[in-house]
């Protein structure tokens, strides 16, 4: 009798109280893809496949800056990988080109292989790029997350005067961090 009692009382138990509170995300110690985000840029690094991260920018700014393969660091499980050249793929017809340095253009995007020594690593511990005298920290996503930011990334209109109609139609928020770049050895 007490046990059918319980039964019955845990079920309602359960509908009064309501499900438990939901857990807040645990910060993601690795992952294939990241991404920094601020009102000037946007930096993504995604791992297509073992070993071959591909980075795509968008600038918001009115002013030209360099990104350097050398200052492009992605840590890797036991080390860190600098990348060595950044690959433009050019066409059907022709070969990629591989350059060391690409110019980010004002109120632009672009997208690029990164190049190096990365082992078959599918999933990074991090990324950090230095963009003149900052570094870029970007911050790890979840596969969810990442395809919901290039869904906004996609709707941005970089011939709009002011793109903070954009950043609160479409809801951005800033992701990763700005630093002073530290001395280059």
């Amino acid at each position: 009798m007490i046990r059918s009692l319980l039964l019955l009382w845990f079920p309602i138990l359960a509908q009064v109280t309501g499900p438990p509170p939901a857990a807040e995300k645990a910060p993601l110690e690795k992952s294939a893809f990241f991404a920094f985000v601020d009102r000037d840029y946007i930096f993504t690094v995604e791992v297509v496949k073992p070993g071959v991260p591909l980075l795509n920018f968008v600038s918001m700014t009115d002013e030209e800056q360099r990104v350097y393969a050398k200052d492009i660091r992605l840590a890797l499980a036991n080390r860190r990988g600098v990348a060595k050249l950044l690959t433009i793929e050019t066409g059907d017809f022709q070969q990629p080109m591989s350059v060391a340095s690409i110019a980010v253009h004002p109120r632009s995007s672009f997208g690029i292989r990164i190049d190096g020594d990365f082992d078959a690593a599918r999933e990074l511990h991090g990324v950090t790029i230095r963009l003149g005298d900052e570094d870029l920290e970007l911050a790890p996503l979840s596969n969810f997350d990442f395809e919901r930011l290039v869904i906004k990334v996609n709707r941005l209109n970089l011939g709009s005067p002011d793109f903070s109609d954009d950043w609160r139609v479409l809801k951005f928020e800033p992701l990763g961090s700005r630093s002073p770049a530290r001395k280059r050895r």
